[in-house]
């Protein structure tokens, strides 16, 4: 059996015994400091769009399930393009997805550690600019299909 598929057998095993009782807003955070969930980036909105990560189902985990999603905070804002950026947006779209599905219920993801990826020694190689290999001639058509996907709004 494949790790993942052990991994989300225990976590759907852990969420039908959760408690059941309704889930009540645990934290409010300031969505303008996220930019509103629009990556400043351009190649990652067009991750976004392609993709189609459920970023509402991760803006309730933070205000659900206190998950502490500060530290993707950056993410948004800053328009920059490296393995290090795809890394937590990899973070971001498996905890939307498993969120999505509600395993999570209403466990208390405080204590969750994120951003935590040390690549040791070669730490320098999260910092390479991804952008660097993408051809600019691009840029137009990746701004067409940003434009065309219909990119839903996160309200909690």
């Amino acid at each position: 059996m494949k790790p993942t598929t052990l991994l989300v057998s225990a976590l759907a095993a852990v969420a039908s015994a959760a408690p059941t009782s309704a889930a009540e807003k645990r934290t409010s955070f300031d969505l303008n400091s996220f930019n509103n969930f629009g990556f400043a980036n351009q190649d990652l909105q067009y991750l976004l769009a392609i993709n189609g990560f459920n970023l509402q189902a991760f803006a309730q985990l933070g205000a659900f399930n206190n998950l502490n999603i500060g530290g993707f905070e950056s993410l948004f804002n800053n328009n920059v393009f490296d393995i290090n950026a795809l890394l937590q947006l990899q973070q971001i779209a498996l905890l939307a997805e498993l969120g999505g599905l509600g395993i999570f219920g209403n466990f208390d993801l405080s204590s969750l550690q994120l951003n935590v990826f040390d690549l040791g020694l070669i730490n320098g190689v999260g910092g390479f600019d991804i952008s660097a290999i993408i051809d600019q001639s691009l840029a137009p058509q990746i701004e067409t299909v940003i434009q065309q996907t219909d990119i839903t709004t996160v309200v909690i």
